[in-house]
Order: C-alpha cells, then sequence, then structure tokens
C-alpha cells in the first residue's frame, strides 16, 4: 500500500513537459484583455476633405477577421459597397475594409464588431465622420469639429463595448470550473491526503481504500460527463453570440462551430478541453469499475491530465489576452498564463478537494462499515494533511491573485469601481470565510478527533458530525466563489494605470492612406422646413436647413402680443436635441444671436452636425430670461429618404430627477421622477421605461419601468442598481395614451465610496 514514488516522479515529469509543449505552441503575443478599440482613421468625429480610400482599426488585441466585420452607413442607414476585411500592415491587431464605390459628401457612421482572437469575447461599436467635399472651401482651414456619432443607431452596443454576461453562459462557465476542480482536486485527495492515510491504518486501511477508490472513481465519472456536456453548451452559446442568435438556433449552425474550433484560439482550447474530458472520464470509470485496489497508480496520471485541462482554461482567459511585453516570460513561455494556471490549479486543489471530502470520502466510511473511533482516527490523520494543502493553496492564491489582477490594472478605484472589481470581491470574501472554518476544522476539532483536547469527546461521535457539517459548509461557499470565478471569465477586466494598458490611452488619430477618389458632385440634401407655436404670448419660430457641412436651426422668438414684456432680458438660448429612435441622450446646443438684442424680434442660430441619420428629433428651445418666466417650446423632427425632412410641434417634457439616498452613492438607489410640460403641470399617466447606462465605461444596464407615487402627481419612482461611481445617464421613453412617445435624459453624478477623494488646489 506504499505510494509509488518513482511512478509519481515520472507522472510529474511528463505532465510538465506536456505543459511546457502545449503552452509554447499556444501562447499568445502582444495583446491586452478584450478587444478594444484605440483608434481608428478616418478618426471617430473627424472632417475630411476628401475621401479615404479605406476604413481602418486598431484594436489592443488580436482579432479574429472570420468573425468580424466593418459596416459604412450613409445617413439613409444605407450599406456603402466595402472590400473584404483585411489587416493593415500584416498586424493580427487592426482589421480593415477598401471603400470600392465613391461616398458623395455627408455624414457616415461606421459600425463595427470584432472578435477576440485570445478569449472569444465580441466587441462592438460606431462612430461617424464627415466628408466635406473639395467644394466646401477646404482651402480655408476650419477648426476640428466634432462629428456627434450616433450611438446603437443599427442595434450595436456602444462604441468599444463587450458583451453583457449571459447569466446562462455565466452558469455553464461556473459549472466548467467546478467540474474541473473536482476532477483535479478529486485525485490530489486521493494520492497526498488518503493514501497515506490509508498506508497509516493498516488492517483498517485495507477495508477502507477500495470503497473509497470506487466511491471517488464513481463520482469522478460523473462529473466528467457533466463536463463534457457543459463544454458542448458552451460552444453553442458561443456560436449563438457570434450568430445573434439563441442556444437552439445555434444547433443548426455547424458550419459555425466547426469553424470556430477549427480557426480559433477558443476553439482550441475547447479542444483540448474536451480531449482531457474524455480521458478523465475513462480514468475515473477504470477506477471505479475495474480497479479494485482502490485506484492506486491512476490518481497520479489523473492529476496530470486535469493539469492539462486547466491549462486550457489558462489559454482562453483574459491571462491570455495580456501584453507579453509586460507580462514577462519563465522558460520563454508567458508568465501571465503560468501564473494563471497555477492560480487555477490551487484552486482545484482545495475546492475540489473538499467536494470529495464531503461526497466521497465521509459517506465511504459507512459502506466501509468502521466503527465510530476509526472514523475519528481517520479523520484525525486525515485533516492536518489536507489542512497542508489549503494553506499552501492560500499562499499560492494571494500571490497569483495578485500578481493578476496588477496586470490588468493597478488602479484601486478602477478596480473597486468595476463589476468585475465587485465580483472579485465577493469571491474574496467567500474564500476568506473557507480560511476561517478550516481553522476550525485544524485547530479545534483535529484534537478532539485523536483524543488529544482537553475535554472529553462524546461517545456518539460528535467531531465527525461537525467536521461533516463544516465541510458541507464549507462546498457550499466554494460552489458560490466558483459561480463568481466563472462570472470573471465573461467579464471585462477593470483597465487602469497598469502598463498592460498603457496602450488603451492613445487616442492620436492615424493617418490614412492617399485618397484615390475626388468628389466633385454635391449632394441633394432636404429641403429647409419651418414650424412654430406659441408660448405665454410669444411666438417660437424653428425652421432647419439641413446641410453636409452643418445642419442650420434658427429659432426666431417674436414677443406677439401687446401685453408682453420686451424681449430684453433674454441671456440665453439653449437648443436640446433628442434623438427618439437610438437611446443616444440628448446634446445641448447654445445659440447665437444674429444682430442685435432688439426687444420684438430676435433670432437665435446654432450650426451644428445634428442630423446624422434618418429618424426622429424632439429639438426643445429654452429661452432663459432674467426677468420673465424661461420660455420653452418642443419641435420633432423627422428625416427620411423617402419624405425627406418634416417638421411639426412636439411636446414639452421636462424630467426632474432626485435620488434617495441623497447624494447618490454607488449600489441600490430610488429614483423619483417628476415629470412636467412646458408650462410646470406635471404630467400624470405616463408610462416611463428607464434605461440606465455609463456612456464613459460602454457599461449598460437593464431596461426598468418607474411605478407613479400615489398622491403626487407626476411624481414616479424606481429601484436601479448603479454598480459604480461616476456619471450615469438616464434615458427616459415616456409613453402617453393618444400621444407619440417621447424620449427624454438626465444625468446622475454617483459617488464611489472607496475612491481616493482628488486634493483641492491651494
Amino acid at each position: 500500500m506504499r505510494p509509488r514514488h518513482r511512478q509519481k516522479r515520472a507522472v510529474l515529469l511528463f505532465s510538465a513537459l506536456l505543459f511546457l509543449l502545449i503552452a509554447s505552441l499556444a501562447a499568445p503575443h502582444d495583446a491586452s484583455a478584450h478587444a478594444k478599440l484605440l483608434k481608428s482613421s478616418p478618426a471617430a468625429g473627424s472632417r475630411i476633405d476628401t475621401q479615404p480610400a479605406d476604413i481602418q482599426l486598431f484594436l489592443s488585441e488580436s482579432v479574429d477577421l472570420g468573425f468580424s466585420s466593418i459596416k459604412v452607413l450613409d445617413r439613409a442607414r444605407r450599406e456603402q459597397p466595402v472590400g473584404p476585411l483585411g489587416r493593415v500592415g500584416g498586424d493580427d491587431t487592426t482589421a480593415t475594409v477598401p471603400l470600392t464605390s465613391a461616398l458623395p459628401p455627408g455624414v457616415y457612421t461606421v459600425v463595427w464588431r470584432t472578435l477576440s482572437a485570445i478569449d472569444g469575447h465580441l466587441t462592438a461599436g460606431s462612430f461617424a465622420f464627415r466628408i466635406r467635399g473639395p467644394d466646401s472651401g477646404a482651402g480655408t482651414p476650419e477648426p476640428d469639429e466634432p462629428v456627434v456619432p450616433v450611438v446603437g443607431a443599427t442595434g450595436d452596443p456602444f462604441e468599444g463595448s463587450g458583451q453583457d454576461p449571459d447569466p446562462l453562459r455565466w452558469v455553464i462557465r461556473a459549472i466548467i470550473l467546478g467540474t474541473f476542480a473536482l476532477l483535479l482536486g478529486g485525485p490530489i485527495v486521493a494520492v497526498l491526503v488518503v493514501e497515506p492515510t490509508v498506508a497509516e491504518r493498516g488492517a483498517t486501511g485495507k477495508t477502507v481504500w477500495p470503497v473509497v477508490g470506487r466511491r471517488f472513481g464513481r463520482i469522478g465519472a460523473i462529473t466528467a460527463a457533466v463536463l463534457i456536456l457543459a463544454l458542448v453548451l458552451d460552444l453553442l452559446l458561443q456560436v449563438a453570440s457570434i450568430t445573434d442568435g439563441g442556444l437552439f438556433d445555434a444547433l443548426g449552425r455547424n458550419d459555425i462551430a466547426l469553424q470556430v474550433l477549427n480557426s480559433t484560439r477558443y476553439g482550441f482550447t475547447w479542444v483540448l478541453r474536451g480531449v482531457t474530458a474524455v480521458l478523465l472520464m475513462l480514468m475515473m470509470l477504470s477506477i471505479w469499475q475495474w480497479n479494485r485496489r482502490g485506484g492506486t497508480g491512476l490518481w497520479e496520471i489523473s492529476v496530470a491530465i486535469a493539469s492539462l485541462g486547466m491549462l486550457g482554461q489558462s489559454l482562453g482567459s483574459h491571462a491570455a489576452a495580456i501584453d507579453v511585453a509586460h507580462g514577462g516570460h519563465v522558460l520563454g513561455l508567458p508568465l501571465p498564463i503560468i501564473v494563471d494556471w497555477l492560480h487555477m490549479v490551487m484552486v482545484a486543489a482545495w475546492v475540489g478537494g473538499l467536494g470529495y471530502l464531503a461526497f466521497a470520502l465521509l459517506p465511504s466510511f459507512g459502506a466501509a462499515g468502521l466503527p465510530p473511533d476509526e472514523r475519528r482516527a481517520f479523520l484525525g490523520r486525515s485533516i492536518p494533511r489536507f489542512s497542508k494543502v489549503a494553506i499552501t493553496s492560500v499562499i499560492v492564491l494571494a500571490a497569483t491573485g495578485t500578481y493578476s489582477l496588477v496586470t490588468h490594472s493597478n488602479d484601486l478605484g478602477a478596480i473597486i469601481g468595476s463589476q468585475y472589481g465587485q465580483v472579485l470581491a465577493l469571491k474574496i470574501g467567500l474564500f476568506a470565510a473557507l480560511v476561517g472554518i478550516g481553522a476550525i476544522n485544524l485547530r479545534r476539532l483535529t484534537p478532539r478527533l485523536l483524543g488529544t483536547a482537553k475535554e472529553e469527546t462524546p461517545p456518539d461521535g460528535g467531531p465527525v458530525r461537525r467536521l461533516g457539517r463544516n465541510i458541507r459548509l464549507e462546498v457550499a461557499l466554494a460552489a458560490v466563489a466558483l459561480l463568481c470565478a466563472g462570472g470573471l471569465t465573461l467579464i471585462p477586466p477593470p483597465s487602469g494605470a497598469g502598463a498592460s494598458d498603457s496602450a488603451a490611452q492613445d487616442t492620436t488619430p492615424v493617418p490614412g492612406k492617399t485618397p484615390s477618389v475626388q468628389v466633385s458632385t454635391p449632394v441633394p440634401t432636404a429641403q429647409a422646413v419651418t414650424t412654430g407655436t406659441n408660448v405665454s404670448g410669444y411666438d417660437l419660430v424653428l425652421t432647419t436647413r439641413p446641410s453636409i457641412e452643418g445642419d442650420e436651426l434658427t429659432l426666431l422668438i417674436d414677443k406677439g402680443l401687446e401685453g408682453s414684456l420686451p424681449l430684453t432680458d433674454v441671456t440665453k438660448v439653449l437648443l436640446r436635441v433628442t434623438p427618439q429612435d437610438v437611446d443616444a441622450g440628448s446634446t445641448s446646443y447654445q445659440a447665437t444671436l444674429e444682430g442685435a438684442l432688439d426687444p420684438v424680434r430676435q433670432t437665435w442660430k446654432v450650426t451644428e452636425p445634428i442630423l446624422t441619420l434618418d429618424g426622429g428629433y424632439l429639438i426643445t428651445a429654452v429661452v432663459q430670461r432674467t426677468e420673465s418666466p424661461d420660455l420653452k417650446a418642443a419641435f420633432r423632427l423627422d428625416l427620411s429618404e423617402a419624405t425627406g425632412l418634416q417638421a411639426s410641434v412636439g411636446q414639452v417634457v421636462d424630467v426632474r430627477l432626485s435620488t434617495d439616498p441623497s447624494p447618490v452613492i454607488s449600489g441600490t438607489a430610488m429614483l423619483t421622477i417628476e415629470l412636467v410640460d412646458g408650462e410646470r403641470n406635471p404630467i400624470d399617466g405616463a408610462k416611463i421605461t428607464i434605461s440606465p447606462f455609463m456612456p464613459a465605461h460602454a457599461h449598460i444596464d437593464p431596461t426598468a419601468i418607474a411605478e407613479p407615487v400615489p398622491g403626487q402627481p407626476g411624481t414616479y419612482t424606481v429601484r436601479v442598481d448603479l454598480e459604480m461611481g461616476g456619471e450615469w445617464l438616464f434615458i427616459f421613453n415616456i409613453e402617453r395614451e393618444g400621444l407619440p412617445p417621447v424620449k427624454a435624459d438626465a444625468s446622475l453624478e454617483v459617488i464611489d465610496p472607496n475612491a481616493t477623494p482628488t486634493p483641492l488646489e491651494p
């Protein structure tokens, strides 16, 4: 029953060599976590005189062109012809398409979507640029005014945003991690804990070992089967994310699945994990059904195979996407991958070992017919051995976890304020609880199991029962920790001041190639339209003239009635533009007075790229005054290729937002929304759908519906989860019976209580 040391050394040497071989073949080069758009040519928001030869994207990591796309849309949302996807200078972190036809002067929106060649995550976004044309007075330099990108105009996510974690895939990833942990932790416990204890127990060990081995094998075989099923589901969900379909739709896309397996890093890691899962099932079946000696000699091989499966996890993790120039190397291999692999092996040894103690070792005592005193003696020897494994794991986990986090960001505020950091904090807290329970098992229960405690051990086997309860509690906590770990494989790590993310701060435009197309034919635009209304005795008339050089909005304010006060107290005129077909938020423009401050009639003008795509726009004019109440009027503009530009009087909807707590801090908060019209009257009976998001982080939260507050006209409340500090934008879709829906918005600055305050300047 003595351990076979030579066999163990041979297996460990074989595992090390195989690990080095596979890691060297699959090691990534120069990348960073998730494929973020660093810069583009033409640059986002740029005005150019002539058409570029192509569209170029420069991203933070390697992308798979087979599942990526770049589209160019004109104002009418018509897709412009482009050539095949390619690379810029052969760089695998770039994507480019040539423009194959002449583009008339105008605003164009680039909608892009890329699949990371490292971790298989999708990233998408859009940006706009304007072609002025040679007839626009390009000989006179103009200020580089930004072209407002229409966010989400085609249903795509915000610029540079990744996928929101799919709850189903989150669970599947947790199952994959948990099953691998059991399949690695079980053999480790068998080799380092159970087998030495069996050797010490003599005849009792001979009775227990075959029973334990068969139970270990049976649980392992079932676990391997679950792992194989989870891997298949994860592949289907990967296909579904690429094709924008559902899980059942992915069942019929064998072509995409084969392409993913054959041409992507995700496919490579999936095959590696799948092969190890099948081999582990065969090993566990052998131990369960055919090895009557409890699996001696097969456990070491199972450790090697499961370790390779964990390597497959690391090769497709965030660690594989870290810039190896900053991550360093060990024996020619990227250090981040080695650290991540070691981190997961230690988690498996600890967490997977706990699972086998709870579900295999403890129930085997009854099957083997061990009396209570033998159970106590067996556990009294086993727990200290397992504690050594757990303590080693804790030390290594602390070191490797800290290293992995710092390689992504050393900005503590960014870490704490991100969804990734919050899930990570929960995971760390759960492992801290596991350490506490493990200390109780070692320091309090082990002496009672061995009979060395000062107090008398109850004859009914109390320490054994209490140990069993503690271990089952540890397994439950570990399961939640693994669920957190599964989510961390899908959530992008925070970007901070770490070296690995330094390239993301570069926003310098990249010069395009020499333009090959000169456009001289002017493009026809929609005709100017005028509409007006009367507000409190004053006539407000809006004239809109679309232009490729900047849409011109002119507001005429007329005193109207004889009894109205003169307009000499007008201090400012704002035109707030809110797209009605997309959740892009409002943009306010300060108008410029044309001529003198006339007391009877004034003309205020704004010239900006506003009508960048077809659709509806709500223009809210706010005339600010010092002696009289402000004037507010709303105008609806609808632009389409079929009908041109149409204008009508719209609905003034003002949103007044308050929070509880106030000032609002990150976490759950109650929003109170007051709706009033242009005359400051409350708006009742509205259905308000709220879409919260953070523009700076491309973070979008699920929509929610506000509920009216009884007895408070025009007041509505809704509970929202503000996951991090910073500026949040809330889009309100307001529906009222008999009226067209209206989009409004409001911004809110959320305080991060953990952020380091910026010192005041003296």
